[in-house]
Order: C-alpha cells, then sequence, then structure tokens
C-alpha cells in the first residue's frame, strides 16, 4: 500500500492517525474510522496547514492517500454548506475540530426528491460514522465561527452524488406512487438523463390524451432525475452552448425554456446562454409537472439502478438484471444510455501513483481539491477542458494551466448578437445528388467556399448553422470509407466550429490565455509518472521529433467521451450486441436504428427494442444536442405507442422480440 501524503509537513499526531490506517489494511469499517478518530488527540493545531477558507464554497483540502483510504479537512465559512449528496458507497468517519456542524440527514422519495428525515449537531470534538448509504448535508449555521472538521473516507470517494431538495410542500404524484394496472404493458427506460426521461415525458404526455395504459420503469444510477452528465454540474459558471430561444425540452413548443427562466430572471433574452445547472433544474420541473398530469391508467417508477445485462427472456419479452441482483421484465426497452465513459489516453502508459491524476473529472470530487498555486496539465482541449479551466480559475488562480491535444484547437465562440443561418441547399444539393455520392474531400472544400463567401459580407458561423439540419442526410450520403475520412481528418476542425463557446466564456478563456494563466499547444502525451507532489509528463510537440518532459502538480483527463470500436459499449449494449439484437456499425460510433429509433438489425427491425441519443450517431452523426434529442424523444414514444396498442401486446402475451424487414433508406455507409 503506497501512502500519497501532502506536501506540507505531517505532525506526531496526523502521522499516528495515517500509521493505524495503514495498519488496517484493504478491509477498512466504518467502526474502525470512527474509533481511530474518537480515541486520537487531534486538534485544531494540527490540521493549521489545512485550514483554506474559500469565499466561495466550502474547501476541501486532502491530507492523505492510498488505494483504500484518503484524509480530507474541510473549512466552512459562516453560512457554508453542502447539498444533499452521499459518498457513492464509500464508508466515512469524521470529526469536528472547531465549530458546531448541523447535519441534516435525507431520504429519497418516489419521484427521486429528498425530504429531511431528521437533524442533529456535532460539536467541538465529536465524531461521526456514515456506512456509505446516508444521503446527508452539512451546514455552519454560525454568524462568526467558521466550522473545521476531519474526514477519511474508505476508499477513496470516486464522486460525490448529488441530489434534490423538495422544495415545495407536495407529495409525489400520484403516478409515481400507484401500482401498475394490470393492463398496462411494461416500458423499461435504461438511462435517465435528457434522452430517458424526455422519452418518460413524451410517454405520458400522449398516454394521457390517447388513455393508452403504460407502466414506465427509470433505471438510472445517478441520484436526480433528467440531469446527465451535461447539466449536474453545480458550477454556475458552467453555461450552455446554445441559446436559450433552442433550448426547449420540447419540440412543439419552441419557448418553453425561454419562458420558464424569464420567470425566474426577467433579464434572460432568446439569446442569453444560461447556466447548465439552471437547466438541469429545468428539465426536472419539466418530468415531475409533466407525471403530475398523467392519466389513470399510467404509472412511472423511477429506480436507482444500473443494468448490468439486458436479454430475451421472461414472461413479457425482456428481462433486465442490475448490479444490485434486481430483475425486471418488460415489454419494450428503450436504450438511453448517453455518453460513454471519457477516453483515457495514459490508461496503460501511466507509471508510479495516480493520486494526482483525475481521469474522470466529472465524477472525482478532487477537482475542488486543486489549489490555485498549483499546476495543472489537461488532456484535451475541448469544452470539456474549457469547462475544467473555469473551475480551476475560481479561486484567483496563479500556478499556469497547461492544455495539450493532437491539433491544439480550442473550441470557437459564439458571436455576440444573433445570426441568421445561411440555406446551404444550392451548393449542397448537387452534391448530394451526385451519382458517385458525396465525398468528404468535396463536402469539405463546399464548406470552405461557402466560409470564404460568408465571410466577405456576413460570418462564417451562419455557415456551419445552416448545415446543422442536413447533417444526417449529409453522413447518411457518405460512404463507410469517407465516414473514416472525415473521423481520421476533418472530424476535430469540423467540432471545434460546431460546437461553440458561450460569448462570455469565450472571454474568459482569451483572459486567461492574455494574462499567461492558460496556454494551448498541440502535442501527443507519452507517458507520465506519478509521485508524490505532482507528475512527469512525457509529450512529443506536433511538428517535433524529440519528447519533451513537463513537471505537473496535477493532470486532468479532459478528452471527453469515448467513441470507437477501442473504446468499447456498455456492458448491458456489448451484450446485445452478442446476442444479435443490435448490430454496430462498422465505425463503432454505435447502433443501427430506424429513422423512428427502432434496432435495426441486418435488415430486420427489433421493433420492441429502442435507441435515443448518441448511439445513434452511427446512422445520424448529429444524435447528441437537444434540439436533435428533443425529435427522436418524440418518435420514439410514438413508436411505442403505436406497438403496444397492437392486438399481439393488449393481451398481455409480451412481444416476444417480433422482428420485420426493413430497407435503410438512409445511414447505411456501406457503398
Amino acid at each position: 500500500m503506497t501512502l500519497q501524503a501532502s506536501k506540507s509537513k505531517l505532525n506526531h499526531n496526523l502521522r499516528a492517525i495515517l500509521g493505524e490506517l495503514q495498519a488496517l489494511g484493504t478491509s477498512i469499517t466504518g467502526a474502525q474510522l470512527s474509533k481511530i478518530l474518537a480515541r486520537s488527540d487531534l486538534s485544531i493545531d494540527d490540521v493549521a496547514a489545512f485550514v483554506t477558507p474559500n469565499p466561495d464554497s466550502y474547501s476541501r483540502r486532502r491530507i492523505a492517500r492510498t488505494e483504500c483510504f484518503e484524509v480530507l479537512v474541510m473549512t466552512w465559512l459562516p453560512g457554508q454548506g453542502s447539498g444533499p449528496h452521499d459518498h457513492a458507497g464509500s464508508v466515512s468517519a469524521f470529526k469536528i475540530l472547531r465549530g458546531t456542524a448541523h447535519e441534516t440527514r435525507h431520504l429519497q422519495a418516489a419521484d427521486g426528491l429528498v425530504d429531511p428525515i431528521g437533524a442533529r449537531q456535532l460539536h467541538e470534538s465529536e465524531a461521526g460514522v456514515d456506512q456509505g448509504g446516508v444521503i446527508h448535508s452539512v451546514r455552519n449555521e454560525s454568524e462568526t465561527e467558521p466550522l473545521v472538521s476531519i474526514h477519511i473516507y474508505a476508499p477513496p470517494i470516486r464522486e460525490l452524488r448529488a441530489f434534490t431538495r423538495r422544495t415545495e410542500a407536495h407529495a409525489p404524484a400520484e403516478a409515481l406512487v400507484r401500482g401498475r394496472s394490470p393492463c398496462a404493458p411494461v416500458v423499461a427506460i435504461v438511462g435517465g438523463g435528457y434522452s430517458g426521461a424526455m422519452v418518460a415525458v413524451q410517454l405520458v404526455h400522449k398516454t394521457a390524451r390517447s388513455g393508452t395504459p403504460m407502466h414506465i420503469v427509470i433505471l438510472d444510477g445517478q441520484a436526480s432525475i433528467a440531469e446527465g452528465v451535461a447539466y449536474r454540474t453545480p458550477d454556475p459558471r458552467h453555461l450552455l452552448n446554445v441559446p436559450a430561444s433552442n433550448m426547449s425540452a420540447w419540440h412543439d413548443r419552441s419557448d418553453d425554456f425561454l419562458k420558464w427562466a424569464r420567470q425566474r430572471d426577467s433579464t434572460v433574452s432568446p439569446y442569453s446562454f444560461v447556466s447548465r445547472c439552471a437547466y438541469g433544474e429545468y428539465l426536472r420541473a419539466t418530468f415531475l409537472n409533466e407525471i403530475a398530469q398523467a392519466g389513470p391508467q399510467t404509472s412511472v417508477e423511477i429506480r436507482r439502478q444500473v443494468a448490468d445485462s439486458i436479454e430475451r427472456g421472461g414472461a413479457r419479452g425482456w428481462r433486465i438484471d442490475c448490479q444490485t441482483r434486481e430483475s425486471i421484465e418488460a415489454d419494450v426497452v428503450v436504450l438511453a444510455t448517453g455518453h460513454r465513459s471519457p477516453i483515457d489516453p495514459l490508461s496503460d502508459r501511466w507509471y508510479g501513483s495516480r493520486a494526482r491524476y483525475l481521469e474522470d473529472p466529472w465524477s472525482s470530487p478532487m477537482l475542488a481539491a486543486i489549489e490555485p498555486d498549483e499546476s495543472v496539465c489537461l488532456l484535451g482541449t475541448g469544452l470539456t477542458a474549457i469547462d475544467v479551466l473555469q473551475s480551476l480559475g475560481g479561486r484567483a488562480r496563479r500556478a499556469p494551466v497547461t492544455a495539450f491535444s493532437r491539433r491544439g484547437l480550442l473550441p470557437a465562440t459564439h458571436a455576440g448578437t444573433p445570426l441568421t443561418p445561411l440555406d446551404p441547399r444550392d451548393w449542397l444539393e448537387p452534391l448530394l445528388r451526385a451519382g458517385t455520392g458525396v465525398t468528404t474531400r468535396a463536402l469539405t472544400r463546399g464548406i470552405r467556399r461557402a466560409v470564404r463567401l460568408a465571410e466577405a459580407r456576413q460570418d462564417w458561423r451562419q455557415v456551419i448553422d445552416g448545415l446543422r439540419p442536413h447533417i444526417s442526410a449529409i453522413w447518411g450520403a457518405l460512404n463507410a470509407r469517407d465516414r473514416s475520412r472525415f473521423l481520421r481528418h476533418a472530424r476535430a476542425f469540423w467540432e471545434v466550429r460546431r460546437h461553440r463557446m458561450a460569448p462570455t466564456v469565450g472571454e474568459e478563456v482569451r483572459e486567461a490565455a492574455r494574462t499567461g494563466i492558460f496556454s494551448v499547444a498541440a502535442a501527443r502525451p507519452l507517458s507520465a509518472r506519478g509521485d508524490l507532489d505532482g507528475a512527469t509528463l512525457t509529450v512529443r510537440r506536433r511538428g517535433e521529433s524529440v519528447p519533451e518532459l513537463l513537471r505537473f502538480d496535477w493532470i486532468v483527463n479532459c478528452t471527453g467521451p469515448g467513441s470507437g470500436r477501442e473504446f468499447g459499449l456498455p456492458s448491458s449494449v456489448a451484450r446485445l450486441i452478442g446476442a444479435g439484437d443490435l448490430e454496430e456499425d462498422p465505425l463503432g460510433l454505435g447502433v443501427r436504428s430506424t429513422p423512428n429509433g427502432q434496432a435495426a438489425v441486418d435488415g430486420r427491425v427489433i421493433e420492441d427494442l429502442v435507441i435515443i441519443g448518441s448511439l445513434r450517431k452511427a446512422d445520424l452523426w448529429e444524435s447528441t444536442a437537444v434540439p436533435e434529442l428533443r425529435l427522436q424523444a418524440a418518435a420514439a414514444a410514438d413508436a411505442i405507442i403505436e406497438l403496444v396498442n397492437r392486438p399481439s401486446m393488449q393481451s398481455g402475451g409480451g412481444h416476444r422480440g417480433r422482428a420485420v424487414a426493413y430497407e435503410r433508406s438512409f445511414g447505411d455507409g456501406r457503398r
């Protein structure tokens, strides 16, 4: 067991605690942690070097970390507190070293919101323990005195799962607490981010109108419904990269989000770029409001579970086994699994301690532990890197942040004022009608020519925005060879212009570069070696033949979601491919589907297996943003309702994997 201790000098009392923790071995219980803290003579003086008040939020300073435990000191200024959260299975113990902690415990209700079920105060020298399943919040309610506490987690926390506190005094909607109607088919939605939640919302909305009975089960391991990775960030500096006017959750209510946002802030305009955490609140409100209006034969169940396998079987046609060993039988399965895990460019080339390497900035609470005077390397220069830069710069950052990617390209910035998209059909349609099919080279030339013409009198962004409604048709016209060429040679240049930063974010990035805090370089990481105080990264800069060694206090993986065969699909999806119920596309972008989202395998439609979101990139390419996903959610709901209303389904016999012939009309990519 290797101890990764802070650079600050540890005194006798802290060393004694660390020695006891190391002696426990690999299996550490909450009772053992509690005993160690309870009998220690630890005082505020012992951790003085780690007490670092932060006016923005309570601070987390690490004392030590091993593969089996980590020790943190937290400082809470008057009035600061945490939201409801759990420790994702890590057991923990803490001791109050100064002040009084006000702890509230919560219970998650059927609608996913949490309600308080008890509170207590912990005073100086008192200790507490959490066996791993507690949802709680902690607050310093003193008006004058800071709160300082020491915490031990075993194993180290990989994620602080944030829950949403109920703010209005009303019970969960009736549809969330009533049982399934005997005649109701079961629709299981695997994934509860935007895509999964909006399929559920569309189903509830449409069944309320048609009177179709239905029981909807949403499976998602995250704490709050509808947020997903994108909208789970608590940092208000993380903004949407699409204006408010185009972020309605509904395809047929274009101003829904804008109205909601203006009720909270009257200054929001159609071209405002609202915080992503606020958008997560909107999605959750949309979900709960629609569930409250469900018809009497519709019931909804939210299960905080992760689907481990999905296979044919059971009385209803599908059997879903969860990681907790629970099973669910369903007539229809919807795959809304979201983005894949981030690519790790150093997975097999990192040596030594990994304590200073954050493999996933979204699941690791350690991002908040990086100090303003510690240097940081970001692997990646896309929107994830920009988010991390913003979070690192919130406390008057003094040490540099350096970002590397193969080409060293930063996302472009949205224009400061709205622009009208330019219609590309006069030059695009002849390419699409060409008898030999459109090629990546011809398409690139056409876009560059349109951009040059636009820049003479208008703005290049208008060309890119004008192409958006045609992306699926363009992708479908490319054969497999040209799709591969696009991915290798043109994808990076397209994406930095297609997925742009909000204007204020772009200005922040430019200012950080101007002051020398932030820099970007084109380089490939070759290997890294970590130690107690940081990591040494070996890179080869673009155009250079000699590798370069660079030293950083922290390295953060910001490469974004994985893509391609080498990065793998969720295990449940991979098993469906192995069983012949899904067909992976040749480039590993996702799985094949029909225009309404039903799975397509070797020319057959698997009607009771529906796909939404990033898995559909194989046929659509543009399949990750709200304007496209809301259309997919509506189409998926229509397909499901049409299927379950067939006599064979209404008889209660299940669909039994009915497959019909299907001739792909687009997206084949096999010519």
